[in-house]
């Protein structure tokens, strides 16, 4: 169906608050006018979400180099909200690196979220710290190597994911920001002051706080305590209640406020039964709350952003907040001027949401690219 308007409770960026309005947009998928409306219709018009932090959905990975693999997880992902996504990588060899970044470089169908391009999260990483990340495939900066992965994407790499403590790191930051990649700290050893040094040298986030790099300690506060002080970086956090415990949320929503982006680490397993499923090259395993290796360490989650946001409002985040970390903030970091709200001249990227805020229909540049089945189109 080719709908041009919506009508609900729309989501105001600039008050903070929902407004019942109808959405217009033209056949570019642009939005042409919000307008002031009695229709009574029951949806909660947001922001499409936008997830920088995603390995995979629908069985498909960013480690597969498919562009098949590509076209599942955009459709996939609709079913949650998501509109945009930075689709985000494993330490792997170079050449299974190449081949999943020239995926990306031809991927150009959209049938679903938008891809934005792709997030390396490693191979320079801490073995110390490697979480889920394989340690025989971690290894040292190598600019060569990183110039060749920049060409082979055709400069669709936003993110990278570095230890900052690396030798060369400290160099690698501008050089990488200059050629417009974000950087994320993260899976690091990294004391306090080489990660202040960091975000002297450009670095703009944090990766998954509190996972993938020491605990805080009030003589050494490390990674985290940079990310809760320091307002130069955007913090990551996984809102699943299994990464991160609801309180520390909160706490970490009250320092670093104006600051979280909520993400998924979603994995291959989204959308399908528990049960063994991958994550790059290797298994992992997954029940109705976790994603592990068969070690038993977390490896990615099955969290979805709709889950994320009905998740952050059970634990007493303002909807405000959440609705930025979910879309308006991630689009301002990553500069993204046509994305991250409701507004005339903006995309038609919009979520309706039902008043438990469950998602009933995904909007993508005008399209709409999802609608709950058990109920009917407004």
């Amino acid at each position: 169906m080719n709908v041009k308007s919506i009508s609900g409770q729309v989501w105001n960026t600039e008050r903070q608050q929902f407004v019942r309005a109808e959405v217009r947009w033209n056949t570019s998928g642009l939005i042409e006018s919000i307008r002031p409306t009695t229709t009574d219709a029951p949806w909660f018009i947001v922001p499409g979400f936008i997830d920088e932090h995603i390995h995979g959905a629908g069985g498909a990975d960013a480690m597969d180099g498919s562009v098949d693999s590509l076209n599942t997880i955009s459709r996939e992902l609709t079913r949650y909200g998501v509109s945009a996504y930075v689709l985000t990588t494993m330490s792997a060899s170079h050449e299974s690196l190449l081949q999943s970044v020239a995926a990306a470089a031809k991927y150009s169908i959209r049938e679903g979220a938008e891809l934005l391009g792709l997030h390396l999260e490693g191979p320079y990483l801490s073995p110390q710290y490697s979480g889920a990340q394989p340690k025989i495939r971690l290894r040292p900066i190598d600019h060569e190597e990183i110039s060749q992965l920049i060409d082979a994407s055709g400069g669709t790499i936003r993110m990278m994911t570095v230890a900052p403590e690396l030798p060369g790191a400290l160099e690698c930051i501008p050089w990488a920001v200059n050629h417009g990649i974000h950087i994320n700290l993260g899976h690091t050893a990294a004391d306090y002051r080489t990660t202040r040094q960091a975000i002297d040298q450009g670095a703009d986030g944090i990766t998954h706080l509190f996972n993938g790099m020491p605990s805080l300690h009030h003589r050494d506060p490390g990674p985290v305590g940079l990310a809760l002080s320091d307002s130069r970086v955007y913090v990551e956090v996984i809102a699943d209640g299994v990464h991160i415990c609801p309180p520390v949320i909160q706490m970490t929503w009250s320092a670093a406020q104006g600051r979280v982006i909520a993400i998924t680490d979603g994995v291959s397993a989204i959308g399908l039964a528990p049960g063994r499923h991958h994550l790059g090259e290797q298994e992992v395993i997954v029940d109705n709350r976790a994603v592990r290796l068969p070690t038993g360490s977390l490896a990615g989650s099955k969290l979805t952003l709709d889950q994320a946001y009905r998740n952050l409002m059970r634990w007493h985040i303002p909807e405000s907040e959440i609705i930025d970390a979910l879309s308006t903030r991630v689009a301002r970091r990553l500069g993204l001027t046509r994305q991250g709200s409701v507004s005339p001249g903006c995309y038609a990227d919009m979520v309706l949401l039902n008043p438990d805020r469950t998602v009933h229909q995904t909007i993508v540049r005008g399209k709409i690219c999802y609608t709950q089945t058990d109920q009917s189109l407004p």
